[in-house]
C-alpha cells in the first residue's frame, strides 16, 4: 500500500506542474528555468507548445469570425447601395430611339445610351419621359411595366413612377436618373439633361 504523506506530495506536484512527474527545470511551482508557467520543457529550453484546449477555442474564433463576415458581407452589401462613380462620361451626349409611331401610348422601350442602360417611355397622356434605366437600389436594368404603367427592377422589387422616375416601392433608396426625351422629325431623341 502506497504510504499516504508520499500521494499527497504527488497531488500536490500535479497541481502545481499537470505532470505526475516534475519536469526538467520545474520548481514545483508551475514555473520553469524559461520562465514560462503551466508549459513543460522538453529538456532543450523549449515549451512544447499551445496546449489542445487553447488551440480549439483559438480554431473555434477563426471559424466563428470567418463564417460571420461571409454571412454578414451579402446582408450589408444588399442594404446599402452601391456608391455611384458620379456621372459616367460617355461620348453620346444624344441619340435617336426610335420613330415617335414605333412607340405607341402607355408603352416603353429599353435601349443603349452609350455605356449604360436607358428607358423612354410614352405615358398615356402622350408625354415623353427618359431615364438611366439602372436601379439606385443594386444596379440591376430596370424595364417599363405597361399592365402597372410604372417602371419595375426584376431583381428586388423595386418600382419607380414612369412619370417622374422616383422611388415608389421596394428597397430603391433614390430616384431614377433623368434624361432629356424630344420629338425632333417625329423621331424620339434622348440626350443628356
Amino acid at each position: 500500500m502506497e504510504d499516504p504523506e508520499k500521494a499527497k506530495e504527488s497531488d500536490d506536484e500535479k497541481k502545481s506542474c499537470g505532470k505526475d512527474k516534475p519536469c526538467e527545470g520545474c520548481d514545483g511551482s508551475g514555473k520553469h528555468e524559461n520562465g514560462h508557467g503551466n508549459g513543460h520543457s522538453n529538456g532543450n529550453g523549449d515549451d512544447e507548445g499551445i496546449d489542445r484546449g487553447t488551440f480549439m477555442r483559438g480554431a473555434f474564433t477563426t471559424a466563428v469570425v470567418c463564417w460571420g463576415g461571409m454571412t454578414l458581407t451579402p446582408i450589408f452589401m444588399y442594404l446599402a447601395p452601391p456608391k455611384s462613380d458620379g456621372e459616367e462620361k460617355s461620348k453620346v451626349t444624344s441619340l435617336e430611339v426610335c420613330k415617335l409611331e414605333e412607340l405607341p401610348k402607355g408603352t416603353g422601350r429599353n435601349f443603349r445610351f452609350g455605356s449604360f442602360p436607358a428607358i423612354v417611355i410614352h405615358t398615356e397622356d402622350g408625354q415623353l419621359h427618359a431615364f438611366k434605366a439602372i436601379c439606385t437600389h443594386l444596379g440591376c436594368t430596370v424595364q417599363f411595366r405597361a399592365e402597372k404603367q410604372n417602371i419595375y427592377c426584376a431583381c428586388h422589387g423595386g418600382e419607380y413612377d414612369a412619370s417622374t422616375g422616383k422611388n415608389i416601392a421596394g428597397p430603391p433608396p433614390k430616384p431614377l436618373p433623368p434624361l432629356k426625351a424630344e420629338i425632333v422629325d417625329g423621331k424620339i431623341i434622348v440626350s443628356r439633361v
